[in-house]
């Protein structure tokens, strides 16, 4: 058993403190405990959401509802630079998906607050980790350091990013109310004149120049240094609120026995480190990434546990943790070619929300803690009595941590199994202690992987729990106190209330339940039965729920304000999802989703009401005996959904380059012979990617040389499982089909003698793209990508690389962003993205397109381009999350790309995976119209490469009233003549 006394000293000795500011607004402050918004304490359970990863600005709005659904009632935010600033001076913060202003408007109408996160740089698996890519050139200096010219790069991007900022801040009616300043960025030295200290300094003069008042954060990474805290060698750049970065689950895709090890050292840390501060993570764990080659998402068990948010999340606040951002909360999209080489399309991350805006068994299970911290405000200041193995407990197999506010004496034991990896079923005695003694509480069961929050001296409302062994989920406040507790099926429950006088119960379900009385204490105890069980008591109203029925209670406030109070709830259950719900005229107005026909029941404390209506939908209301209201709504289970077969394709060769005649007299002739890369190049002329302004996308390059060699040797780059082929004069001579390991691959060609002529020989080479590296990896976004390096061996070389010119191509425009509004990521140089052959309205020639299907492919190595269209009728009552499926003989060595509606949502590597299944939202599809549908064929053998599956699927179907179909087409602008230029 271990006691914290010198902590728990040190805690005592804080009780009094006052709440801290940043001296500029007093209207977000802290103290050791917690963040304090408009004078209130608030818990903040935040959830990490990129809104670069979901192009429609309308799906912000879905996303937020169900983040504030299940209980988080804050979003943290990166901006990536990279987004918005396709080229230097050159920024865009209103078109289509960029527009973040609707970003925070929708937060705001949503009722969360946000965390902003403009960096300069972020990571986030995502290219250049934010960077902006034109800086792949060499041009940004030395990154994240205090250079000058590093210093003016971004400088104006801070500025432009920061303003905005302010401008959103809570100080202003909006909901930002902290501002991180870069990302995890260790602190290697506490020196003065250290460059990361004056960088940092810098960092925060320019987000206060840009007018941010509210408090300034950092997330250190892990536990690895010890950064940027007030409390801790504070030499300069230090922020207002220290936060400690955590992915502690060491979960395996293959194995799910192994990991799930709790840190049981963050409270010491934050106590040596930031004691004057809110114990603060900006990133915990709410999943991982998958790299190429790894297993896919859906696939991965042991991340979709729910048992992974019970017991981790609640280890948090059993060590005092009152600010918790789960990274993430939603992944995404890494569509177009916005991802870093680390991870593929997909971003799903395992996170509690699906990829596709589907809810998962792990939010369900996050929002229980959600709607529990929102309203236990004895939770906002605690200090730490005790913790260990067998602590306040009669087993050695449980690990208890007991935390007490000074005020009240409310106290929280979080239990856990000592063994966090055990999936033992461990029953035991806790001894809490209480206002009236310590009392033994039997029968307490953790089942495996579950953690239970005991409580002791627990308000709510104007009633008291003495305890309860039963967990608290939420209370509200109506025309009588409404308690919910939940507990797994078959697990006994116990929990008692201080009462007066003569008191009566009664009890509706199926749970049994048992109660007594003495000396002023009535204790019920009861086993938890299947669905819900409701005990009615001396003006008392206590919902007993089985978890899983517990994951579709919802608690829809009754205010925009983020810091909802038990007063300003209505209580909600049976549906898949509620967004909303409100009151007027007798009727009880409730918005949500519907996967199946349900039973809904809703507490009011409104005895007026009539009827329920749902989804606009009227139901006359029927009243329970203990004043609840239900009503049957419907489902969507039972609704058809017909998808058409993506059919009638027209396909024509998207490779013309390797043709020697091919006339690239438009093409940017590569003739540098100096870069401002940090990375020397290998031959000369550069053939860097960057150098010549083509940033994100596949490249094409031809070389041109006279006379016979018998070899080439090259070197490409394009990040991790990227590949790169080459033809002389058309004929394929090879390259390399991808590693996982390799961001760099170097291969000697033969060049087949009767492929070679005496003058006029033109070797065209493609290298794709898997993103720019994030600072992790070498020089980061600085590391050039396309070509490094080309020479000519066998022949008769008296100086150079035996080529006499090299010219390149990439994305039509370059980084002139000329589709502005999918932005500078969504392309890159294929013949057939040139052309924008991948648009709404693009029409098939006849002379160039035939009526292959990517079900026949191409017989030998080159790039082949499909494109149809497809017409969907989904009811306008129906979310229906959509995908397309892409599976390839075994065997076969290809590289696929997709295009819907003209966005790039799918990267399939036939040889390497993970992926085949990749989901677009509503607004890059027409739920309601025609849809263009385009697809790349890239052999990269003469095996040649063909699909067997390519087919639309669904996900799921859920009845709603959110708008899912509307006129999509201000985000899929079409295919204009001007694209016949790039050819």
């Amino acid at each position: 058993m271990r006691f914290s006394r010198l902590f728990a000293a040190l805690s005592a000795l804080l009780w009094t403190c006052t709440a801290t500011n940043d001296g500029l607004t007093t209207m977000v402050e802290w103290d050791s405990y917690s963040l304090s918004i408009n004078g209130n304490r608030v818990y903040i359970y935040s959830g990490e959401f990129h809104y670069q990863r979901m192009p429609v600005p309308e799906m912000w709005l879905d996303i937020f509802h169900k983040f504030k659904a299940s209980g988080f009632n804050a979003i943290s935010v990166y901006f990536f630079w990279s987004y918005h600033s396709p080229s230097k001076g050159v920024y865009d913060f209103e078109t289509a998906g960029k527009n973040v202003q609707r970003m925070f408007d929708y937060a705001k109408e949503a009722g969360i607050y946000i965390i902003a996160r403009a960096g300069p740089y972020c990571n986030a698996e995502t290219s250049a980790g934010g960077l902006a890519l034109w800086g792949s050139d060499g041009s940004m200096g030395n990154l994240r350091t205090s250079d000058a010219t590093y210093y003016a790069s971004w400088q104006p991007w801070v500025a432009k990013m920061g303003a905005i900022i302010a401008s959103n801040e809570i100080t202003k009616g909006g909901p930002v109310i902290i501002n991180q300043v870069e990302n995890e960025l260790q602190e290697t030295s506490h020196v003065a004149t250290n460059t990361l200290v004056i960088y940092m300094e810098q960092l925060k003069a320019a987000y206060r120049a840009a007018g941010v008042t509210v408090p300034l954060s950092h997330n250190e990474k892990g536990q690895r240094a010890q950064s940027w805290s007030t409390d801790y060698q504070n030499v300069g750049g230090a922020v207002n609120l220290y936060g400690l970065d955590s992915y502690p689950g060491g979960l395996s895709c293959t194995n799910v026995n192994s990991g799930f090890n709790l840190v049981r050292n963050y409270y010491q840390w934050f106590a040596n480190y930031s004691y004057t501060q809110p114990n603060h993570f900006p990133e915990f764990e709410g999943g991982w990434f998958s790299p190429w080659g790894g297993q896919f998402y859906d696939t991965c068990t042991s991340e979709h546990d729910p048992g992974f948010a019970d017991v981790y999340y609640k280890n948090n606040i059993g060590q005092r943790t009152t600010i918790l951002n789960l990274y993430m909360a939603w992944g995404g999209t890494n569509w177009g070619h916005s991802a870093a080489p680390v991870v593929y399309t997909s971003y799903d991350y395992s996170a509690p929300l699906r990829e596709t805006r589907q809810i998962q068994d792990k939010l369900s299970q996050s929002k229980l803690i959600g709607l529990f911290t929102r309203v236990s405000k004895d939770l906002l200041k605690t200090y730490m009595v005790g913790n260990g193995t067998g602590y306040a407990t009669s087993s050695t197999g449980i690990w208890t941590w007991e935390i007490r506010n000074p005020d009240t004496n409310a106290a929280f034991y979080v239990t856990q199994q000592a063994t966090s990896s055990s999936r033992a079923s461990v029953t035991f005695t806790a001894n809490l202690k209480t206002s009236q003694g310590t009392i033994a509480v039997p029968n307490i069961n953790l089942n495996g992987r579950q953690s239970k929050i005991l409580v002791t001296d627990y308000t709510f409302g104007k009633q008291t729990l003495l305890y309860s062994s039963a967990e608290v989920l939420t209370f509200g406040v109506f025309n009588k106190e409404v308690l919910v507790l939940y507990l797994q099926s078959g697990q006994v429950g116990q929990f008692a209330l201080k009462t007066s006088g003569n008191f009566t119960h009664t009890i509706y379900g199926a749970s049994n339940v048992t109660a007594t009385t003495s000396s002023g204490l009535t204790t019920f105890t009861y086993t938890q039965g299947a669905g819900q069980t409701v005990v009615e008591f001396n003006g008392i109203l206590i919902y007993l729920l089985e978890q899983k029925t517990a994951w579709r209670f919802w608690a829809p406030a009754t205010t925009k304000n983020p810091d909802i109070k038990p007063n300003e709830q209505i209580f909600v259950l049976g549906p898949y999802l509620v967004r909303s719900a409100s009151i007027s005229h007798g009727v009880l107005h409730v918005s949500g989703d519907s996967d199946n026909a349900t039973t809904i029941e809703a507490y009011t404390g409104d005895l007026s009401i009539q009827t329920i209506d749902w989804n606009g939908i009227r139901l006359d209301a029927k009243k329970t005996a203990y004043g609840s209201v239900t009503a049957q709504i419907p489902g969507a289970a039972d609704r058809t959904i017909s998808l058409p077969a993506l059919e009638n394709w027209r396909s024509a060769d998207s490779l013309p380059e390797k043709n020697p005649a091919y006339d690239d007299s438009k093409w940017v002739v590569c003739n540098k012979t100096t870069t401002q890369s940090p990375v020397a190049p290998i031959t000369l002329p550069v053939l860097f990617s960057s150098d010549y302004g083509f940033y994100a996308g596949p490249k094409i390059y031809r070389g041109y040389f006279d006379g016979s060699y018998t070899a080439v040797n090259i070197t490409a780059s394009g990040g991790l499982a990227f590949g790169w082929t080459a033809w002389l004069n058309g004929i394929l001579v090879g390259g390399n089909t991808g590693n996982t390991t390799l961001t760099t691959t170097t291969a000697i060609l033969a060049l087949p003698s009767n492929s070679t002529k005496k003058t006029g020989n033109v070797l065209t080479v493609v290298v794709d793209y898997h993103g720019h590296d994030e600072t992790s990896t070498a020089k980061g976004v600085e590391n050039p990508r396309g070509l490094l390096g080309a020479s000519l061996t066998g022949g008769n070389i008296s100086s150079g690389t035996g080529f006499k010119l090299w010219k390149i191509q990439g994305n039509a425009g370059g980084n002139a962003n000329i589709d502005a509004v999918r932005g500078p990521m969504n392309e890159g140089g294929l013949y057939g993205e040139r052309l924008g052959w991948t648009l709404p309205s693009f029409t098939p020639d006849s002379k160039q397109f035939g009526r292959s299907s990517p079900s026949t492919g191409i017989s030998s190595s080159g790039i082949a381009f499909y494109t149809t269209t497809f017409h969907l009728n989904i009811d306008s009552d129906l979310d229906v999350p959509l995908g397309i499926e892409l599976t390839a003989p075994a065997g076969t060595i290809s590289r696929v790309m997709v295009w819907i509606n003209g966005y790039q949502y799918g990267k399939y590597v036939s040889h390497i995976g993970p992926q085949t299944r990749f989901p677009f939202p509503p607004g890059v599809v027409n739920n309601r119209g025609e849809n263009t549908v385009a697809l790349s064929l890239w052999a990269m053998t003469d095996a040649g490469a063909k699909l067997d599956t390519v087919k639309l699927i669904k996900y799921g179907q859920y009845q709603t009233d959110f708008t899912f179909n509307k006129d999509w087409s201000y985000l899929q602008p079409g295919w204009d003549k001007s694209r016949l230029a790039y050819a």
